[in-house]
């Protein structure tokens, strides 16, 4: 059923998708290569995520090493305030459409479908998600601007 439940999203998140730019984090020396970010729905940049609706984030990209685990971690921006914010599932192996043991060389997509919480402050924001493998690595890591309605 789970399955179900996330090609529908799947499917429905294509219709108004949007590769978005994203930079690099800084000081990070990553294990992997981002190829590209997609939020759904977006319809132009920066993304206007709604309170209280679901987005969804797909991340493609490369790991260049073998990665049996791999945890998530996310922060919002806010000029120099880095708030970590939580993941309900942080496990990247397990609901998010990657099955580890990942190959090195074989490009993935990282999918993550987030609830905008109503209580989160409207604005601006950037928001800098990374991915570490088992060893506490860092698989890959982007910044997003993002913009809360």
């Amino acid at each position: 059923m789970k399955a179900v439940v996330f090609l529908l999203v799947s499917l429905l998140a294509v219709a108004s998708c949007k590769k978005i730019s994203y930079q690099k984090c800084p000081s990070t020396k990553e294990l992997g290569e981002i190829v590209s970010i997609d939020v759904a729905p977006c319809e132009e940049e920066p993304c206007v995520l709604k309170k209280g609706s679901n987005e969804t984030v797909t991340i493609t990209f490369i790991p260049h090493e073998v990665v049996t685990g791999a945890k998530i971690y996310a922060y919002a921006i806010k000029g120099l305030i880095h708030v970590r914010l939580p993941v309900p599932n942080p496990n990247a192996c397990q609901d998010h459409g990657l099955s580890c043991p990942l190959k090195s060389g074989v490009q993935v997509e990282f999918v993550l479908v987030e609830f905008v919480s109503p209580t989160i402050p409207s604005g601006d924001v950037k928001v800098e998600a990374q991915i570490k493998d088992q060893d506490g690595k860092s698989l890959i890591c982007g910044i997003v601007k993002l913009h809360i309605q």
